[in-house]
């Protein structure tokens, strides 16, 4: 108790509201017991918070590690309270100037930690940062500062799911603030059902004012597909193998001579683990939009250490899989829709006929649908099968449009408008329904956005991402029918549900959405590059303003039009314009020498 009273008074002169909060907390979250080396040290349930032998050698072991990441002109966030040792070793050791914030999910954690041993003045020089997780992103964001977050395991893992509600909420708010452009290379696959998304991605990053290199990989599908035509599978393989290598050496010297902020592969691009490696070394940023189910291609497990940071459909088991197999960043990030693509259409009467019926389903002839869709076809409705590989259904013969070729994607869309009830049947290896049902397909965003009704055979994310007044979810096979039956007659009930499921879309749901998550995940984690940019301070009037105690770089700076983004490059390029016939002030030779470094360490080939 004594110690509670001397750290609050203390603590009091700063933060009287957080001091009269701690008073009304319970605490007794952490149990203290006395560590090896005699410091008070803290176990939750049967976990350790601090070392059982040295609290305080430990947190300035770790300490140290920070300090190796932590710029100048960076707010420290610590994420994790404890017994607050490694707040306590990073705020003594940072320079005077230094900010450092901790985030308290809890406030009995820190009434435990305020009362287990004595703490100095510097509690005062930190910032308190308390809340609802959403509370305290618009605290953290209103620093106005980039931010640098300090994880100190032991004690952040009692508060995981506060945490990443903060940084959710976090990137949410960074994502409408950020103004600056970015270079970002998109890396495409050869072909598939991921090459789309590419284009929508590419799309996207246009429309949010992003520069993008796209490196299109399926004008080579045709040299590809040639490959195929021997006989022996292994000559197939091998072939194919070694010109997917040229193409992925292809794609680095495509990034060596436009060097991006970051390259963004999408599912199946030709980039392989050696040349991941190779970027890597010359400090390319990378990431990975893996828009597949990962027990189906499992070519992740050799890539999972190469890419900087993973984007996937899936949460849980995939995390941890990724994480196993060497990812070290690894976040949620779901499908999407783009709604100048996937939008209602006015059909013809013509279309209508053509591409309408009771009810409809597009898609491949996966087992588990040639299993399914025969159970779900009756007289009572008309029924249209759209979309290719269903040789040998003949039962599905009957309904099988076009003989069963692959249709466009402007086809698809008059099918989804011109269709009463949708099925959406999410393809699986076995034969009946998903028997690990998480991932949402882009068949969900698209017909949502096109206000095109449908039933969903239900997935464990998807009430995160539609409820059930905007799509209508199926768990069994016996309830089809059923719900057709419900549904077909209800033209209004069918209208309002496709209605809020696009506005859903547009509202939280588009590849535009999509984008700038991934680009404040990687920001947020990387505040001095990524993040840097995306706050503008690039920008030529914040370079100015950083310039003022260096007049001399002012007059290169002030050869830019305000709102341009400047790197080293372009000075080295604008001195160098410049340089014929006079010779160069010190500062000039300074930046070219600096540049030609940069050449020199980023050249890939």
């Amino acid at each position: 108790m004594e110690h509670l009273n001397q750290n609050l008074e203390n603590l009091r002169q700063t933060v009287p509201d957080l001091v009269a909060a701690l008073w009304n907390s319970s605490g007794g979250v952490l149990s203290i017991v006395p560590s090896r080396e005699g410091s008070p040290s803290a176990r939750f349930h049967d976990q350790w918070v601090h070392s059982a032998y040295d609290p305080k050698k430990e947190a300035r072991s770790w300490s140290e590690q920070q300090l190796k990441e932590w710029k100048p002109g960076e707010v420290a966030v610590v994420l994790g309270v404890g017994l607050l040792y490694h707040v306590e070793a990073l705020a003594l050791s940072c320079p005077a100037d230094a900010r450092t914030a901790i985030v308290v999910p809890d406030l009995s954690v820190l009434k435990d930690a305020m009362g287990a041993r004595p703490l100095g003045s510097w509690i005062n020089r930190i910032q308190w940062v308390t809340g609802t997780p959403e509370e305290m992103a618009t605290q953290l964001a209103a620093l106005s500062s980039p931010l640098r977050f300090c994880t100190y395991g032991p004690a952040a893992r009692l508060h995981g799911d506060v945490h990443e509600r903060l940084q959710r909420s976090l990137r949410r708010i960074m994502a409408a603030k950020a103004g600056g452009q970015l270079h970002v290379a998109v890396v495409g696959p050869i072909y598939g059902g991921s090459l789309p998304i590419a284009r929508y991605v590419v799309s996207a990053l246009n429309e949010l004012g992003h520069r993008v290199s796209w490196i299109d990989h399926h004008v080579h599908h045709g040299s590809y597909e040639a490959f195929g035509s021997y006989r022996e599978e292994r000559h197939r393989l091998m072939l194919q193998s070694r010109f997917a290598d040229v193409l992925s050496l292809s794609t680095m010297a495509h990034l060596a001579e436009d060097p991006p902020d970051l390259v963004l592969a999408i599912a199946q691009a030709p980039l392989s683990l050696a040349v991941l490696q190779h970027l890597r070394k010359k400090k390319f940023l990378t990431a990975m939009w893996f828009v597949e189910n990962y027990r189906h291609l499992t070519y992740w497990q050799q890539l999972a250490a190469g890419y900087d940071y993973w984007f996937v459909i899936q949460q849980g088991g995939c995390f941890d899989a990724l994480k196993r197999a060497g990812a070290s960043h690894v976040h949620y990030l779901p499908m999407a829709a783009d709604p100048t693509v996937h939008r209602p259409m006015t059909l013809t009467a013509a279309e209508h006929q053509e591409y309408g019926a009771d009810v409809s389903f597009v898609g491949a002839g996966y087992a588990n649908r040639r299993a399914l869709l025969p159970q779900w076809l009756s007289h009572e409705w008309t029924m249209k099968l759209w979309g290719n590989e269903w040789d040998g259904a003949t039962n599905l013969a009957p309904i099988l449009q076009r003989n069963g070729a692959r249709i466009d994607t402007d086809t698809c869309m008059k099918v989804f408008n011109a269709t009463a009830v949708n099925l959406n049947l999410h393809s699986c290896s076995g034969t009946g329904m998903d028997s690990q049902p998480d991932f949402v397909n882009p068949r969900t965003f698209e017909l949502a956005a096109c206000g095109a009704f449908q039933l969903v055979d239900d997935r464990t994310l998807l009430p995160d991402l539609f409820t059930s007044d905007e799509v209508a979810p199926f768990r069994r096979t016996e309830d089809v029918p059923q719900l057709i039956r419900r549904w077909l007659p209800d033209t209004e009930g069918r209208r309002a549900h496709a209605e809020a499921s696009r506005r859903r879309v547009l509202r939280d749901h588009t590849y535009r959405h999509r984008l700038q998550e991934l680009l404040s995940t990687v920001g947020l984690s990387q505040p001095d590059r990524i993040g840097s940019i995306l706050r503008g301070d690039r920008l030529t009037t914040g370079l100015k303003e950083r310039a003022a105690s260096v007049p001399e770089l002012l007059p290169l700076l002030n050869r830019f039009p305000t709102g341009q983004r400047i790197e080293l490059k372009d000075l080295a390029d604008d001195i160098r314009a410049r340089a014929s016939g006079r010779q160069l002030a010190r500062e000039e030779l300074l930046v070219l020498m600096i540049d030609s470094y940069r050449a020199e360490t980023k050249d890939l080939v």
